[in-house]
């Protein structure tokens, strides 16, 4: 009985430490694109429905992006064929990836649909958007 009073607490602790260590959200990395998002919002023309745009406000230097021909100003369509209707799918398509795949990225410049097949094989790696 005393043998279990003493082991008692450092279970606890042991416990308690598996939980400060074992955190995969933050130590999972996926592979950086390079591009800055902004959600626009923006009614339609009778001024009823509201349509969510997802705007590409800035590509990094060096980035996949930027190599693949990606701009500021390019409204962002879809990822590997899923349509982009929240930054939580981007994120998951993101996230779901490594360095060794590719992406299908396919904006929207000047009114015409523009695709790009792009390698992440020399993307940084981030846990956090």
């Amino acid at each position: 009985m005393k043998r279990l009073i003493l082991l008692a607490p450092l279970i606890i602790i042991l416990s308690g430490c598996a939980d400060f260590f074992y955190q995969p959200e933050r130590s999972r990395k996926w592979p950086d694109l390079g591009v800055q998002i902004a959600v626009v919002t923006v009614p339609d023309k009778t001024g009823g429905a509201v349509r969510r745009d997802f705007l590409i406000r800035g590509v990094r230097p060096g980035t996949p992006a930027e190599n693949a021909g990606v701009k500021a100003g390019d409204l962002l369509v879809s990822l590997d064929g899923r349509l982009i209707n929240s930054v939580s799918v981007a994120l998951d398509v993101m996230r779901s990836k490594t360095k060794m795949d590719t992406v299908l990225l396919v904006v929207e410049r000047d009114g015409e649909t523009r695709q790009f097949l792009i390698s992440l094989a020399n993307a940084a790696l981030r846990s956090e958007i």
